[in-house]
């Protein structure tokens, strides 16, 4: 199995200091990554994940590693983080960590419609049994004016608004039901306008696509308000982010709420073993 590279976990770990007798939340747990060094120094870890597979795959990981005793999983979404410590933590935490990124196997998961390569699905739920409205669903059915509303202000794509002109009348031509069909729609209109970009085309409306099935932005803020009540004085609060509306987000939280922040981004060398960290940025806080 090979499992998702956690990024920036020197700097994560560096900034938590973990001890025995600590208590943390890692509330996208994914494959652990980011946990299992937790875990090794002695602390207790609450990993939290809405999705399922990533839930299953991280605490069979830890458990073989005997690194079980002190983590404790947790299924839902950081949107309920506040009831979801309420129930099953109830003491103020030491540090709270979220990596708003996919894992690899969400990324390349044939069917789980994430990939600019599936040929099976366009859905890109997290959690598939309680979230109804699939990327599917927003591709084929939402008029232009919301297309361009989704495009530009959550992903800022140029051609947002050709763009949802070309989608439109490709889909009434055949519905649009897998993500290689949908990345082969931008590129081929990318290329007709003779435009070269460094990453792939598709990739600021797949990312706009997934943040608006997931109501990514909006469980992010209720979980910012959420760190100031559940996590204790001169506790630390971590979140890595992957998109400018997401760290813009963060930091404009952070000024409202009148807390300092540190902001990090990956090393020449990580982003050189590990090229998926090369837009990420960290920020950290202490509670007051």
């Amino acid at each position: 199995m090979i499992y998702h590279q956690p990024v920036l976990l020197d700097e994560v770990i560096r900034l938590f200091n973990p001890k025995k007798d600590k208590i943390y939340l890692d509330a996208t747990l994914g494959h652990g990554g980011h946990t299992i060094p937790l875990l090794e120094s002695g602390a207790t870890v609450f990993g939290l994940d809405t999705d399922n597979d990533s839930l299953a795959l991280a605490t069979k990981r830890i458990t073989a590693l005997n690194l079980a005793t002190f983590f404790h999983p947790l299924k839902g979404n950081f949107s309920r983080l506040k009831s979801i410590w309420k129930k099953h933590v109830n003491q103020p935490l030491d540090g709270l960590l979220f990596d708003l990124g996919l894992n690899t196997s969400q990324q390349l998961s044939p069917n789980r419609g994430f990939s600019f390569n599936d040929p099976h699905s366009l859905d890109m739920r997290l959690d598939p049994i309680h979230q109804p409205v699939t990327a599917e669903n927003i591709i084929n059915t939402t008029s232009e004016a919301d297309l361009f509303n989704i495009f530009s202000k959550i992903s800022q794509e140029k051609y947002s608004r050709p763009l949802s002109q070309r989608i439109i009348k490709c889909r009434q031509q055949q519905p649009i039901k897998s993500g290689i069909r949908l990345a082969e729609i931008i590129r081929y209109f990318y290329k007709e306008k003779k435009v070269t970009c460094s990453h792939d085309p598709a990739t600021k409306i797949f990312l706009a696509l997934r943040i608006t099935v997931n109501n990514e932005l909006k469980n992010l803020s209720k979980a910012l308000e959420a760190s100031l009540d559940i996590v204790k004085p001169q506790g630390r609060v971590i979140i890595i982010t992957f998109h400018s509306g997401e760290d813009r987000l963060v930091k404009n939280f952070l000024r409202n709420s009148g807390l300092k922040s540190q902001k990090l981004s990956p090393s020449r060398h990580e982003v050189s073993i590990n090229p998926l960290s090369r837009s990420a940025h960290l920020r950290s806080y202490t509670i007051n």
